[in-house]
C-alpha cells in the first residue's frame, strides 16, 4: 500500500531535501510551495516520479483549503504530515525594535499557520495506518536551552516566540490525541544554513538538517508529543 506525505514550504532548503529523502523511501511525497513556478521547478529538479506539487500558502486559509482537496483526488489517508514552512523576520532586530507588525507576521506563518494545518488535514491523518505529523521547531524555542545559553546567541523573540508556541500546539494537540494518535512531535535540525538565515555559513547542509527530520518520522520509536534534537529529547 502506497504512503503519502506532505511537506510544507518544500521549493527549497530543508523542505526540499525532506522530500527527496522520503521520495528515496518510496513514499509518495507531495511537496508543498506557495509560489507555483518555483514549486514547478523544484519538482523537475528533483525528477523523481513519486513527487507532486501541491500549492499552499500556510498564512491564507482558503489556500489551506484547496491543498487538502488537491491531496484528496489522490490519496483518502495522508500518512505523513511535516510542517516545514516558516520565517523569520526578525534577524538583527532587537526585542525592543521589533515591530508589532513584524511579530504578527511571523506568528501569522509559524503559529497560526501550522495551526490550520494540523486541524485541516488530521481527518486524511487520522484514517492512516499510523499517521504522524510533524512540527519543525528550533532549539532557540526551548525556553530551558535559550535561558541556558545552549541554544546559540540569536535573541529572535518573533521567530523564537512564535516556534515556542509551535511546541506549545504540539504538546496541546499531543494530549488530546492520547495513545490513539496520530502520532505528533516537533523537531529541530538545529543550526542549518538555509535562505531563513541569509545562508549563514557554519551550519549544517539542508542535507543533514533534513536527515535528522526524517529519521524520527520514520521511526518505529513512538515520540507523541515530545520535542526533539539530534541527540533526542529536548525541554520545552
Amino acid at each position: 500500500m502506497t504512503k503519502y506525505a506532505f511537506v510544507t514550504g518544500a521549493n527549497k532548503g530543508i523542505g526540499y531535501e525532506v522530500v527527496r529523502q522520503l521520495a528515496e523511501k518510496e513514499y509518495h511525497v507531495f511537496l508543498g510551495a506557495r509560489n507555483p513556478e518555483l514549486g514547478e521547478k523544484a519538482v523537475e529538479s528533483l525528477g523523481l516520479p513519486n513527487v507532486s506539487l501541491v500549492i499552499v500558502d500556510i498564512s491564507k486559509t482558503e489556500s489551506i483549503q484547496g491543498a487538502v482537496k488537491q491531496i484528496q483526488e489522490v490519496t483518502d489517508h495522508l500518512d505523513l504530515l511535516v510542517n516545514n514552512a516558516g520565517i523569520a523576520v526578525d534577524f538583527n532586530i532587537k526585542p525592543s525594535e521589533l515591530k508589532v507588525e513584524a511579530l504578527r507576521q511571523g506568528f501569522d506563518v509559524n503559529f497560526f499557520g501550522t495551526f490550520q494545518m494540523i486541524q485541516t488535514f488530521l481527518p486524511l491523518v487520522r484514517k492512516a495506518a499510523r499517521g504522524k505529523i510533524v512540527n519543525l521547531t528550533t532549539d532557540m524555542a526551548s525556553q530551558t536551552m535559550f535561558a541556558n545559553g545552549e541554544a546559540g546567541p540569536l535573541n529572535l523573540l518573533g521567530y523564537n516566540s512564535s516556534k515556542t508556541a509551535v511546541n506549545s500546539l504540539t504538546l496541546a494537540f499531543g494530549k488530546e490525541f492520547g495513545e490513539n494518535g496520530p502520532e505528533i512531535f516537533s523537531v529541530t535540525p538545529g543550526f542549518t544554513t538555509t535562505d531563513l538565515n541569509g545562508n549563514a555559513p557554519g551550519g549544517k547542509t539542508p542535507a543533514e538538517g533534513a536527515e535528522i527530520i526524517v529519521d524520527y518520522a520514520l521511526s518505529e520509536t513512538n515520540y507523541h508529543g515530545k520535542i526533539l534534537n539530534k541527540n533526542g529529547i529536548i525541554p520545552w
